[in-house]
């Protein structure tokens, strides 16, 4: 339908709407919604994104006048390739999701799904600790060490993620016998402070989206609890690997 005749006839029923270059922010993250089980976008109150249980990406919609959803929803992943060429996404009230490429608006049905995740619970109901502004050390996903250690990323070889002093440096033993220690990141809350693990591969994804710009790290209470990385109306959780001795 064209968009100008979608218009008058929703008018007032949006819940919940992204534009352009938020969709574009989200999209960056869009291989986390291809996990077998749940594999779609999902919305929940004034938020919409993706989840494979370890990680989570989502942007919040934060158009006051609008209430968001009153449910969770998801939409199966076929969208995901409308999204990537949409100038606007919306969400109505009876839980149908528009999506606007070129002049054209399709819309889709939520699937039914027993079980989907609460996006909105993970942001606002997550408890976290301290909170610190951080920059990322000039191009460091271009180091040929961190290269290295998120080819050679897995489980069973030890990362730490240390979180003190003004830094974020990650401390790895790729062969059991050497240490290689990395500065990441410069944060501004020189007391934030947490020793933990993530999966390099995930926190690559994160630093491969915000370049050289600014963001906010919220640190968990835990090493065994989420990290959360957020810019603007941007957030994305990442889980810990399991801490080694």
């Amino acid at each position: 339908m064209n968009i100008n005749e979608y218009n008058s006839q929703n008018m007032g029923k949006q819940v919940l709407v992204l534009e352009e270059n938020e969709i574009k922010s989200l999209m960056h993250f869009s291989t986390i919604a291809k996990n077998e089980s749940i594999n779609g976008l999902i919305v929940s109150g004034s938020y919409a994104g993706f989840t494979d249980s370890y990680r989570l990406a989502v942007v919040r919609d934060t158009r006051e006048e609008l209430p968001g959803t009153d449910k969770v929803m998801m939409y199966p992943a076929t969208v995901l390739e409308e999204l990537k060429k949409a100038y606007s996404m919306a969400v109505l009230k009876d839980g149908k999701l528009a999506i606007q490429v070129g002049n054209e608006v399709s819309e889709y049905e939520p699937v039914n799904r027993e079980r989907v995740p609460d996006i909105k619970v993970f942001i606002e109901g997550y408890e976290y600790g301290s909170h610190t502004k951080a920059k990322v050390v000039d191009k460091i996903t271009d180091d040929v060490v961190w290269k290295m250690l998120k080819l050679i990323d897995s489980t069973d070889k030890k990362r730490y993620f240390s979180f003190e002093d003004g830094k974020l440096i990650v401390e790895a033993y790729p062969n059991g016998n050497s240490v290689l220690l990395l500065d990441v990141l410069e944060l501004d809350n020189k007391k934030a402070k947490l020793k933990t693990t993530l999966n390099i591969k995930y926190t690559d994804l994160w630093l491969k989206y915000i370049k050289d710009n600014s963001f906010e790290i919220v640190l968990a209470t835990s090493n065994r609890n989420a990290i959360q990385f957020s810019k603007d109306n941007l957030f994305y959780i990442v889980m810990p690997v399991a801490l080694r001795d």
